[in-house]
């Protein structure tokens, strides 16, 4: 069987990261043959696809909205040649040569609805023709959590061909043992909450910033650590030096070896609003740290339930009582939390994928 993943790009991303997982695991499989369409073959994670043993194929896509005919036709050459098409975003050049060629189609909808900002004329364009697309191709829809698969439903497409396909982890982050003694020695702290994210849209973390500026009167010696980087970076930079956490924020920006910072966590907070999966949930459950969101957090709060149901807090004070409760308690591995997280491995999701294309090969 001949399967071909479109993504976007190659840059730092989620979905970029997931794809990279899954087709790795696929070519452990004799029976699978897999290629990856780019939308435009560049991206920070360039050299790691490239290592893959997978052919990389530039779409040489511009906009959303690119619908150059000599480009669709292209795209539909290059889907011809494969007997499933797995697309991970939705692009109407890459959705026409779908249907031109003729083969199956899977969509995972990575939650990719524009929530925690401005939603633009394009934005709408855009969701229009995915909902066409969804509603009148045989396409299969797989949603990456509940939450997704409750939005599309309303806003999108309701039927038989949508699926829930949870999304899975390497589960194997590598720590590097030099720069997690440097960064022990950097944090002069009794208790270090982290997060690790996108500093953008629905990631909320000024909701972070505003519990800790409570909890730190609990705790003096406590110290938030920031990785990540985004357009809300400045933002959150003032707010930090409004409540005067100046000397007990540290923004670390982007980090490439983020399960280091992972690892030396006491406790990890995401506190987004509505966010379609969390895979940064599995990562610091796979170095063993508790993890705490809000009840709103959307499909991360799914999977935090599933390892303690606690840790998904109503509000502010729910969660500052739960920092304080992990201050005072090490957080306890224990047997079924093995079990949730071979669940979101990506071996379990691999199967789930290759389940489907099976399916509809023989449909």
């Amino acid at each position: 069987m001949k399967v071909i993943h479109y993504i976007g790009s190659l840059g730092f991303g989620g979905i970029e990261r997931l794809v990279y997982n899954l087709v790795n695991e696929q070519n452990k499989r004799q029976v699978l043959e897999t290629g990856i369409g780019v939308g435009k073959l560049k991206g920070e994670f360039k050299t790691q696809f490239e290592s893959l043993n997978t052919q990389l194929i530039d779409f040489d896509l511009n906009s959303g909205f690119d619908l150059n005919p000599f480009k669709i036709l292209r795209i539909a050459k290059h889907f011809k040649r494969f007997d499933v098409l797995h697309l991970h975003g939705f692009h109407v050049s890459v959705a026409l040569a779908a249907v031109w060629s003729r083969k199956k189609i899977i969509y995972t909808e990575h939650g990719n609805f524009g929530l925690g900002r401005r939603i633009k004329a394009s934005d709408r364009l855009s969701f229009f023709f995915r909902k066409l697309f969804f509603k009148s191709t045989k396409t299969v829809i797989c949603c990456n959590s509940k939450f997704t698969k409750q939005y599309v439903e309303t806003k999108f497409y309701s039927g038989k061909r949508l699926k829930l396909v949870y999304n899975g982890s390497a589960l194997n982050h590598q720590v590097n043992d030099n720069l997690k003694r440097k960064l022990k020695e950097k944090y002069d702290a009794n208790y270090i909450i982290g997060t690790s994210s996108r500093l953008a849209g629905f990631k909320k973390v000024d909701r972070l910033i505003a519990v800790f500026a409570q909890y730190i009167k609990v705790n003096p010696k406590s110290l938030l650590v920031i990785v990540g980087d985004g357009v809300e970076r400045e933002n959150l930079e003032k707010q930090v030096s409004e409540f005067k956490l100046q000397a007990h924020v540290v923004f670390e920006g982007y980090q490439s070896e983020v399960a280091t910072y992972q690892s030396i966590f006491d406790v990890s907070v995401f506190p987004s609003l509505n966010e379609p999966f969390g895979l940064v949930a599995i990562e610091c459950y796979s170095q063993k740290k508790p993890v705490l969101v809000f009840n709103d957090g959307g499909g991360i709060t799914e999977i935090v339930s599933r390892f303690e149901p606690k840790d998904v807090c109503l509000d502010t004070k729910v969660m500052i009582e739960r920092l304080n409760y992990y201050f005072e308690n090490e957080f306890a591995w224990k047997d079924h939390h093995i079990d949730q997280l071979s669940y979101f491995s990506v071996k379990r999701m691999e199967q789930d994928y290759y389940n489907e294309y099976t399916s509809i090969v023989r449909s």
